[in-house]
């Protein structure tokens, strides 16, 4: 049987290694990875994954060598990661067993882009299978593309043995926060520091550290500044992945004021998993992952009603804030476990490869 699985996916992101890593270790499958970006995941690409790294600023050389590794084998599917840098080259390969998972912004926000727009819906209209995290995901899609095509729900999910349940049964004097959005206007991290303004005003004992980095960090600490919030909100900087674990259990209170996901964010997901409450923005699919007492929402980009909400944790006992972080690591284990959902995608791989062969 024809066990060669091309990955194309970014390096620049953990949830590409998480991804391909599983198939590695659990399959037999023989994996190629190529990157149209340089790597900057601090874990180590096992030597026995063939991986390539295709940069660079002339597309003409890039297709050569992506042709060139891709005829080398025979390869039963090729799996595309976020339709961005160079995917468009896929087109010209004629790949039969092509599988599409497209990104969130990959889809919504083509529309500013009619080039962009183009490519990513003749790709989508050339794959044997799509795979999505968000229900409303499938609804862009097909808003998008004319012919019929089958697409399926694969979360990227949360490892729940790494993210364990972390028991918090002592009194919580300070609210411990914690942010892990990159400081990109998107993510709406000046939203928690005006919050942080209104719980210094209303003398809650509290500290927000935000991890990761981005190009709003200048006015960002601009903002600290102004606000006279130094010790009150520290820019912790980029965090190293493996260490995640650890410094969530730092923490009581996870916060996400992200202005649109496309399905629930991972850091959301490692925090619910790991037992933090969370307080997250109103919009995309976190209604869902919030309901029946598994977090709270605020409105999206409301510094006013996110304080209010911060001041309605506190004010909870801890047998009412032990219940929210039950529910939601109930409901990750339930709906979100990354090795539930990597069988589910390795049913289809499997499909694929004995259509092939």
């Amino acid at each position: 049987m024809n066990n060669n699985l091309l990955f194309i996916a970014p390096s620049n992101s953990v949830h590409s290694f998480k991804w391909i890593n599983f198939f590695y270790t659990n399959t037999k499958f023989q994996i190629t990875w190529i990157s149209f970006y340089k790597k900057t995941i601090t874990q180590e690409i096992p030597d026995k994954i063939n991986y390539f790294e295709l940069t660079g600023s002339n597309p003409l050389k890039i297709f050569f060598k992506l042709k060139d590794i891709y005829f080398k084998k025979d390869f039963f599917c090729t799996h595309l990661h976020y339709i961005g840098r160079y995917s468009y080259l896929l087109l010209f390969l004629n790949i039969k067993n092509l599988i599409i998972s497209p990104w969130g912004s990959d889809i919504k926000l083509i529309d500013k882009n009619i080039f962009k727009k183009i490519i990513v819906k003749t790709l989508l209209e050339s794959s044997k299978l799509l795979t999505v995290d968000a229900n409303f995901m499938k609804d862009l899609v097909l808003q998008l593309v004319k012919k019929p095509l089958k697409i399926k729900r694969i979360n990227f999910g949360t490892d729940t043995d790494i993210f364990d349940f972390n028991n918090k049964n002592s009194p919580i004097e300070n609210i411990k926060i914690i942010s892990l959005r990159s400081l990109e206007k998107l993510y709406s991290i000046d939203t928690l520091i005006k919050a942080a303004k209104i719980l210094k005003q209303k003398k809650i004992k509290f500290e927000i550290d935000i991890y990761g980095k981005g190009s709003e960090k200048e006015s960002l600490i601009k903002l600290i500044n102004k606000l006279q919030l130094e010790g009150f909100v520290n820019l912790k900087g980029a965090y190293n992945y493996t260490n995640l674990p650890k410094i969530l259990k730092k923490y009581n209170l996870y916060v996400s004021t992200s202005k649109s996901d496309a399905g629930l964010a991972a850091s959301t997901s490692e925090a619910m998993s790991s037992g933090l409450f969370i307080i997250t923005a109103d919009n995309s699919e976190n209604p869902y992952w919030t309901s029946n007492d598994s977090g709270i929402l605020f409105k999206t980009e409301s510094s006013i009603d996110l304080a209010d909400k911060i001041i309605r944790f506190s004010k909870l006992n801890n047998e009412e804030k032990n219940r929210y972080r039950i529910n939601a690591r109930n409901k990750i284990l339930k709906y979100n476990s990354f090795k539930n959902e990597m069988r589910k995608m390795l049913t289809h791989y499997q499909k694929l490869n004995n259509e092939k062969n």
